[in-house]
Protein backbone atom coordinates (compact mmCIF):
# COMPACT_ATOMS: atom_id res chain seq x y z
CA UNK A 1 0.00 0.00 0.00
CA UNK A 2 1.58 3.25 -0.97
CA UNK A 3 0.49 5.07 2.54
CA UNK A 4 2.42 3.01 4.05
CA UNK A 5 5.35 2.84 2.10
CA UNK A 6 5.26 6.26 2.64
CA UNK A 7 5.13 6.42 6.22
CA UNK A 8 7.74 4.21 5.77
CA UNK A 9 10.41 6.08 4.67
CA UNK A 10 9.04 9.32 6.42
CA UNK A 11 9.90 7.82 9.26
CA UNK A 12 13.26 6.34 8.69
CA UNK A 13 13.98 9.87 7.34
CA UNK A 14 13.30 11.30 10.55
CA UNK A 15 14.78 8.11 12.93
CA UNK A 16 18.27 8.99 14.80
CA UNK A 17 19.07 6.12 17.22
CA UNK A 18 19.43 7.36 20.67
CA UNK A 19 20.80 5.73 23.76
CA UNK A 20 17.91 7.35 25.97
CA UNK A 21 15.17 6.05 23.54
CA UNK A 22 14.73 2.63 23.25
CA UNK A 23 11.48 2.79 20.33
CA UNK A 24 10.46 5.61 18.68
CA UNK A 25 7.03 5.57 17.68
CA UNK A 26 5.04 7.60 14.33
CA UNK A 27 2.03 8.09 13.29
CA UNK A 28 1.18 9.66 9.85
CA UNK A 29 -2.45 11.10 8.86
CA UNK A 30 -3.51 10.67 5.05
CA UNK A 31 -6.00 12.34 3.20
CA UNK A 32 -6.72 9.42 0.12
CA UNK A 33 -2.45 9.19 -0.75
CA UNK A 34 -1.68 12.48 0.56
CA UNK A 35 0.19 12.93 3.44
CA UNK A 36 -1.46 15.36 5.84
CA UNK A 37 0.07 15.40 8.66
CA UNK A 38 3.45 13.20 10.60
CA UNK A 39 3.87 13.01 14.28
CA UNK A 40 6.64 11.08 16.41
CA UNK A 41 6.02 10.33 19.87
CA UNK A 42 8.53 11.96 22.78
CA UNK A 43 9.07 9.98 25.83
CA UNK A 44 11.30 12.03 27.44
CA UNK A 45 10.00 15.60 27.65
CA UNK A 46 5.74 16.30 28.94
CA UNK A 47 3.37 18.06 26.74
CA UNK A 48 0.73 20.45 28.56
CA UNK A 49 -1.02 19.22 24.78
CA UNK A 50 -0.84 15.73 26.07
CA UNK A 51 -2.58 17.01 28.87
CA UNK A 52 -5.33 18.92 27.35
CA UNK A 53 -5.94 16.27 24.98
CA UNK A 54 -6.20 13.91 27.97
CA UNK A 55 -8.81 16.65 29.89
CA UNK A 56 -10.67 16.97 26.11
CA UNK A 57 -11.32 12.75 25.86
CA UNK A 58 -11.40 12.30 29.53
CA UNK A 59 -8.27 9.79 28.99
CA UNK A 60 -6.80 9.79 32.84
CA UNK A 61 -3.67 8.48 32.08
CA UNK A 62 -2.95 11.61 29.62
CA UNK A 63 -3.36 13.62 32.54
CA UNK A 64 -1.18 11.82 34.91
CA UNK A 65 1.59 11.07 32.69
CA UNK A 66 1.59 13.95 29.78
CA UNK A 67 4.17 12.38 27.15
CA UNK A 68 2.45 12.52 23.60
CA UNK A 69 1.95 9.17 21.81
CA UNK A 70 2.17 9.66 18.12
CA UNK A 71 -1.63 8.89 18.28
CA UNK A 72 -2.53 11.49 20.80
CA UNK A 73 0.26 14.03 19.29
CA UNK A 74 -1.52 13.00 15.30
CA UNK A 75 -5.34 13.96 17.24
CA UNK A 76 -3.85 17.28 18.36
CA UNK A 77 -2.32 18.18 15.40
CA UNK A 78 -5.24 17.73 12.99
CA UNK A 79 -7.22 19.38 15.45
CA UNK A 80 -5.14 22.44 15.72
CA UNK A 81 -4.37 22.86 11.90
CA UNK A 82 -8.15 21.63 10.64
CA UNK A 83 -10.72 22.18 12.97
CA UNK A 84 -12.02 19.20 12.76
CA UNK A 85 -11.27 15.52 12.03
CA UNK A 86 -12.88 13.72 8.77
CA UNK A 87 -13.43 10.26 9.01
CA UNK A 88 -12.64 9.00 5.84
CA UNK A 89 -8.65 9.64 6.49
CA UNK A 90 -6.45 7.04 6.99
CA UNK A 91 -3.83 6.40 9.80
CA UNK A 92 -0.79 4.64 10.01
CA UNK A 93 1.05 3.93 12.88
CA UNK A 94 4.68 2.31 13.25
CA UNK A 95 7.36 1.66 15.83
CA UNK A 96 10.90 1.48 15.05
CA UNK A 97 13.42 0.17 17.44
CA UNK A 98 17.20 2.05 17.79
CA UNK A 99 18.59 -1.05 15.56
CA UNK A 100 16.48 0.13 13.07
CA UNK A 101 13.99 -2.70 12.72
CA UNK A 102 10.23 -1.95 12.73
CA UNK A 103 8.27 -3.26 15.62
CA UNK A 104 4.57 -4.13 16.64
CA UNK A 105 2.86 -0.66 17.19
CA UNK A 106 -0.86 -1.26 18.00
CA UNK A 107 -2.36 1.74 19.14
CA UNK A 108 -2.84 0.91 23.00
CA UNK A 109 -6.19 1.77 24.61
CA UNK A 110 -6.67 5.23 25.49
CA UNK A 111 -5.09 5.81 22.22
CA UNK A 112 -7.73 3.49 20.31
CA UNK A 113 -10.60 5.53 22.87
CA UNK A 114 -9.01 8.76 21.30
CA UNK A 115 -9.38 7.60 17.52
CA UNK A 116 -12.81 6.37 17.93
CA UNK A 117 -13.81 9.25 19.72
CA UNK A 118 -12.49 11.55 16.95
CA UNK A 119 -14.40 9.78 14.33
CA UNK A 120 -11.02 7.72 12.71
CA UNK A 121 -11.31 3.94 12.13
CA UNK A 122 -9.16 3.28 8.95
CA UNK A 123 -6.17 2.68 11.30
CA UNK A 124 -3.01 0.35 10.30
CA UNK A 125 -0.14 -0.37 12.52
CA UNK A 126 3.44 -2.16 12.24
CA UNK A 127 3.32 -5.87 13.57
CA UNK A 128 6.64 -7.41 15.25
CA UNK A 129 7.44 -9.37 12.10
CA UNK A 130 8.11 -5.91 10.23
CA UNK A 131 4.82 -5.98 8.07
CA UNK A 132 1.23 -3.91 8.97
CA UNK A 133 -2.02 -4.89 10.21
CA UNK A 134 -5.42 -2.88 9.63
CA UNK A 135 -6.83 -4.93 12.78
CA UNK A 136 -8.54 -7.63 10.12
CA UNK A 137 -5.54 -8.44 7.46
CA UNK A 138 -2.18 -8.65 7.80
CA UNK A 139 -0.16 -6.43 4.91
CA UNK A 140 3.28 -7.44 3.04
CA UNK A 141 5.21 -4.98 3.30
CA UNK A 142 8.22 -5.27 0.68
CA UNK A 143 11.80 -5.11 1.35
CA UNK A 144 12.42 -2.14 -0.63
CA UNK A 145 11.16 -0.34 2.11
CA UNK A 146 13.27 -1.53 4.60
CA UNK A 147 16.45 0.69 5.45
CA UNK A 148 19.39 0.09 3.38
CA UNK A 149 21.42 -0.09 6.85
CA UNK A 150 20.89 -1.46 10.24
CA UNK A 151 22.54 0.20 13.49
Amino acid sequence: MKIITKTIRKAYNHWSPCKEIRCYHFAAAFNGTKLISFTQNNPIKTHAGAYRIGENFNLPKYKEHPFYHAESHLVSQLLDRYNSIDPNWSIVVMRINRRGLILGSKPCENCNKLLSAVGLNDIYYSTDDGNFSDGYSLIQVEELTMPMIMV
